[in-house]
């Protein structure tokens, strides 16, 4: 049954994300890390050590959400956090070796993630995709 909504392309585009967050929910889910622990291990691996604030500057998170994140990775032994020696209220969070491998392993569960809610689309419609959504973002 069709619906008036369904030629709006802010519904299209509203469908299109819930179903994406749904997929992407589900893979983290099954590495064992949320969103939020995703989003901080992927920023520490482009950036390498940095400071919690920079992290939440990366990850798009809240000052408090990094906290709260950074303290669940390094309980796992994904993160360190030490005290920068040259800011003393400043603290500096790597990537564990162990962080490292999951980080890795990460980027083939995106990967998936990609694939699968893209699967309908070939290379070339993907690209005109992101380049449209670029636009509209």
């Amino acid at each position: 049954m069709s619906s008036p909504l369904d030629s709006l392309p802010t519904w299209i585009l509203s469908s299109a994300a819930g179903r994406s967050h749904q997929v992407l929910q589900a893979h983290l889910t099954d590495a064992g890390v949320t969103g939020y622990e995703y989003r901080c291990l992927a920023g520490l691996a482009e950036s390498g050590r940095i400071s919690q604030a920079e992290l939440g500057s990366v990850a798009a998170l809240d000052p408090r959400d990094v906290t709260h994140t950074v303290r669940a990775l390094e309980a796992r032994g994904l993160v360190a956090r030490e005290k920068d020696p040259s800011h003393g209220r400043r603290i500096l969070v790597s990537l564990t070796g162990a962080g490292v491998r999951q980080a890795e392993a990460l980027v083939a569960v995106m990967a998936e993630v990609q694939d699968e809610v893209f699967a309908r689309l070939d290379i070339n419609e993907r690209a005109t995709l992101l380049e449209l959504l670029a636009r509209v973002g």
